[in-house]
Order: C-alpha cells, then sequence, then structure tokens
C-alpha cells in the first residue's frame, strides 16, 4: 500500500511539472506578440555597441565598389575632437586624384561635413549645423543625384552643393575603405547605411532612430555594429560586403549609445528622440507629443518614441475613479534607455485632429500602460496649458504606452 502510494505520487509529481513548463513554453510564445511586452536590454550579450576610431591609423576595408547614379550614406557619429580632413569614406588609403571621398570634417580647420575630390575640390555645406559637436551623438546623411549631394544632420536638410566642373562632373561614392585616407577619423561610427537610390528626407526622419531590418529595398550594405568582439564587422543587409577591421582590434568594440530604440511595429510612425544632442530645446514632435528636458542629458540617457498612427478620440480602456470621459486614439510608444525625466508636450489637435478650447490644465490626464495589452493607469495631470498644447511636467519616464485623457467633453 505504502509502495503504490509512492510510486502514484511520484507518477502526479512528473505531470504536474510537465503541466508546468508546458504552460510556461506557451505563455512565453504567446505573451510578448499579443500583448506587446516591451523589455529593455539587460545583459552584456544585448549592449548596443559602436566601433571606436584612434584617428592614427583604424579604418574599415570591405569588398564594395563605387555607385555613381544616385546613392545615400547615413551614419551615427560621436566626434572625439577636431580634425581636418577627417575621411569617412574613400577607395585608396591616401589621396588620389580623381577619387571621391566623404568627410565628417573638411580640410584647413573648416570642420563642416561635406563631400571632396581629391586635387579639385572640397564641398561643404556653409552652416553651423555642419560642424559636429565634439563628444555628442549624431546622425549624419548624404545623398546623391544629377551633381547634387545634400546633407542631412539630425534629419534636418542642411543644404545641397553642385558636384560639377571643369574637372568634377558627378559625385561618385567610393566605400571600399571606412574611415580613413590620409587621416582617420578620431570618434564612435554605429548604424552606417549605404543605398543605392536617394533617401528622401521623409525616409531619413523615418528610420534614423530605429534599426532597420536588412532587406530594405535599395539598401546595399549595413553595419549595425552588432558583433561585440572580433575583427570582422558583418553586414546586415541581404548582402555580404562584410568588413574588416585594421590596426583596430577587440578592444575597439565600445557600448554605443547612439539614440536608437526598441519599437513595435505598429508604433514606428513618426518616430523621434531626445538624447544629449537636443540639449535643454524641445525633440521633435511625433504626431502632437514631444518632449523637454532642463538641463542637458548624460549619453547613456535618452528616449526614442513614435506612435500608432491613429486619430480622434476613444472611451475604451479609461481608468475608472477619474471621471475621465474619452483619450486619445493616438497612443505613443516611449523606449528610455538610463534614466530620463521630462516634459512632456501634448498639442491636442494634433494628436486627435480635434479642434478645442482647453478647461484648465489638470482636467487633462496623462496615461500610461506597460503592454499593449495592459490597462492604462494615471500617470500625471496637466500642470500649464497655452491655447490647445498641455504640458506634463517632470515625467519620470517609463517603457511603454502612453495617451492623454480628459474629465470633459474637452478633448
Amino acid at each position: 500500500m505504502i509502495r503504490d502510494f509512492s510510486s502514484n505520487l511520484k507518477e502526479l509529481t512528473k505531470l504536474i511539472i510537465i503541466f508546468v513548463f508546458t504552460l510556461n513554453k506557451v505563455f512565453s510564445q504567446v505573451m510578448p506578440t499579443s500583448f506587446g511586452i516591451h523589455s529593455k536590454k539587460s545583459n552584456s550579450q544585448e549592449i548596443n555597441y559602436a566601433l571606436s576610431f584612434d584617428g592614427s591609423n583604424d579604418h574599415l576595408t570591405t569588398n564594395g565598389g563605387t555607385i555613381s547614379t544616385a546613392w545615400s550614406f547615413e551614419v551615427w557619429y560621436k566626434k572625439n575632437g577636431n580634425q581636418s580632413a577627417i575621411n569617412l569614406t574613400n577607395d585608396k588609403n591616401s589621396n588620389n586624384g580623381g577619387t571621391w571621398a566623404l568627410r565628417l570634417g573638411q580640410w584647413n580647420n573648416i570642420n563642416k561635413v561635406g563631400i571632396t575630390k581629391y586635387n579639385v575640390r572640397d564641398y561643404y555645406i556653409n552652416n553651423s549645423k555642419a560642424n559636429l559637436d565634439i563628444g555628442k551623438w549624431e546622425h549624419v546623411a548624404w545623398t546623391y543625384e544629377n551633381n547634387l549631394v545634400t546633407v542631412y544632420i539630425n534629419g534636418e536638410n542642411l543644404g545641397t552643393t553642385f558636384t560639377r566642373g571643369p574637372l568634377a562632373n558627378g559625385a561618385i561614392l567610393y566605400w571600399n575603405i571606412i574611415g580613413k585616407s590620409v587621416r582617420t577619423i578620431n570618434g564612435d561610427l554605429d548604424e552606417v547605411r549605404v543605398w543605392s537610390d536617394v533617401r528622401t528626407e521623409a525616409e531619413i526622419n523615418d528610420n534614423m532612430f530605429k534599426e532597420l531590418n536588412g532587406d530594405e529595398t535599395g539598401l546595399v550594405a549595413y553595419y549595425k555594429m552588432s558583433d561585440g568582439s572580433g575583427t570582422t564587422v558583418s553586414d546586415n543587409s541581404s548582402n555580404t560586403y562584410n568588413g574588416t577591421m585594421v590596426n583596430m582590434s577587440t578592444d575597439d568594440w565600445v557600448t554605443s549609445y547612439a539614440p536608437i530604440g526598441n519599437l513595435n511595429s505598429s508604433y514606428q510612425t513618426d518616430v523621434e528622440g531626445l538624447w544629449k544632442k537636443t540639449g535643454t530645446d524641445n525633440s521633435e514632435d511625433s504626431n502632437g507629443l514631444k518632449m523637454s528636458v532642463g538641463s542637458e542629458l548624460a549619453e547613456a540617457n535618452y528616449t526614442v518614441f513614435g506612435n500608432n498612427n491613429s486619430s480622434g478620440t476613444t472611451t475604451t480602456n479609461l481608468p475608472s475613479g477619474e471621471s475621465l470621459q474619452k483619450r486619445s486614439s493616438r497612443e505613443w510608444q516611449i523606449d528610455e534607455k538610463g534614466t530620463v525625466t521630462a516634459d512632456i508636450i501634448v498639442d491636442i489637435s494634433d494628436a486627435t485632429g480635434n479642434s478645442i478650447s482647453p478647461t484648465a490644465a489638470s482636467n487633462y490626464k496623462l496615461l500610461y500602460k506597460s503592454c499593449v495589452g495592459c490597462d492604462f493607469t494615471v500617470k500625471a495631470s496637466g500642470s500649464s496649458s497655452s491655447n490647445d498644447v498641455i504640458t506634463f511636467s517632470d515625467i519620470a519616464l517609463q517603457d511603454g504606452f502612453y495617451s492623454v485623457a480628459s474629465t470633459d467633453s474637452n478633448l
């Protein structure tokens, strides 16, 4: 009798273990997809990496060729010091007449982003924003077509230079070498993207704060700098233009604080960022929501946010006990890195598409939920209003999803 009971107990224990294991496996597969669970990278294998160039002789070689008809080149770059003639791309290791190079700083202490044809001319954008700040991550993009090179810094079109003359007819993208000609760049690189078409201003802005899939039309090479060790830089496009690190070692892999976010696919409309480069200025506006901070953020603290491309209002998923009448159908997803406390500024008309005259700022509530399928809770009440703009002050940001609601019908 005792043996039978013991045997039955063992069988029952086995069944319970199998049931728990199966249940856990099912939930681990279903929950992230169905409910949009969002979590930060939390271990060393998931660190965002960049490559650090020492300004001396570091560079990458690729088996890439040239692109001449139309092209674009994008990179996140943190400059560690001023240099003249900081070459980002080139074909050979020295000055060569007839070849073109993209530059992160032009010759003779001009230091402005541009493009050069050796032994012919330096072309640069005469705008103060084209002189990159030291110690701050910035997004730089060049596009070319029909003898015109346009430069974008942090998504802003800074102008176009005409690359045609007696000795220069059309600008060719040489990218067999990244980071060097006579001089090597002195700074960190991340998210290098090579295209065989002209990226529009909207395309640059829509994608600069997020990783690509790698199979986008026109994408020739894509270096996410995700390897983190070794001396090979993987091409994360559908091609195989892997880079080889020259005069570099595995120690040149460093943590990247380029503001690249992790947003659900349905919340990637008008993606924007708030990071060290933004300083105390407002961030750009993600269809009605922007942010600001009272003092410049540290490099490791930043946030990326986008929205679900909805408009109007809804009465669904309103927190109880707050007498809320409705909320914006538009929701914003925020991906915070480090620690960020910011003012969240919502333009109600832009967010909902409705023209309103706000009542007291405190009638408006900032809602928060940690996942797509979760219930909203009240995060904060409005602190001030101006026209139809409501400010929610000193919000300790959290990864998750946000909306704005009102205690009256004025939304």
